[in-house]
């Protein structure tokens, strides 16, 4: 139901309805019996189909705001559901992803394999990290050791962590481009400079 009133206040359908108007008009400027129909599905398509898609789905191959979203809404899910120290984990991949990876993503040259972990993390492998967690009855999470001994808290902090690690190595790879930049620019005016003073 979300997708399709989507649709409808979007600006694809808007640019279609608008010239199917056109081609309801110019059918019924010169009737041309059932044919009218056609023309105005024809114009209808022509608008939605040439205004462009998102951008952000070409280069990225998803949207940066649903991953923003997906994570807001996995910490709102989960909390008072999960112990501090897992809670406090997700929100810094939160952190990590909305604060110093989004806002420098261009960076990362597209089809990296970095922007397809940004989005599996964000949509898939934390929450189901976390959701597999708390399907576990409440006294096994509480008192049975898991694998090789180690409680079920203890291996989702475990995995939390690994993700966090990961995003954290995708930030520095989004601030070492900006280094790169910030670098070049300096060896642009430092030659720059040193060609005028030997001009003048």
């Amino acid at each position: 139901m979300r997708t399709i009133t989507t649709y409808l206040t979007g600006r694809r359908n808007l640019a279609g309805s608008s010239l199917a108007v056109v081609g309801a008009g110019l059918a019924l400027a010169d009737p041309v019996g059932p044919a009218g129909i056609l023309l105005v599905v024809g114009f209808y398509l022509v608008g939605a189909l040439a205004f462009p898609t998102n951008p952000a789905l070409r280069r990225y191959g998803w949207d940066p705001k649903q991953v923003r979203h997906a994570l807001a809404a996995e910490i709102a899910a989960v909390s008072g559901r999960v112990p501090p120290a897992v809670i406090e984990r997700i929100q810094g991949i939160e952190l990590t992803v909305r604060s110093e990876i989004l806002p420098g993503i261009d960076r990362l040259p597209p089809g990296s394999v970095e922007l397809y972990l940004i989005e599996r993390t964000a949509r898939h492998y934390l929450p189901a990290a976390v959701d597999a967690y708390l399907r576990l009855p409440p006294d096994y999470v509480s008192a049975q050791p898991g694998s090789r001994g180690r409680t079920a808290l203890q291996v989702l902090v475990e995995e939390l962590d690994l993700l966090d690690g990961e995003m954290r190595r995708i930030a520095e790879l989004v601030h070492g481009a900006d280094m790169d930049r910030l670098l070049a620019h300096r060896r642009f005016l430092v030659d720059r400079f040193d060609r005028e003073n030997v001009s003048g």
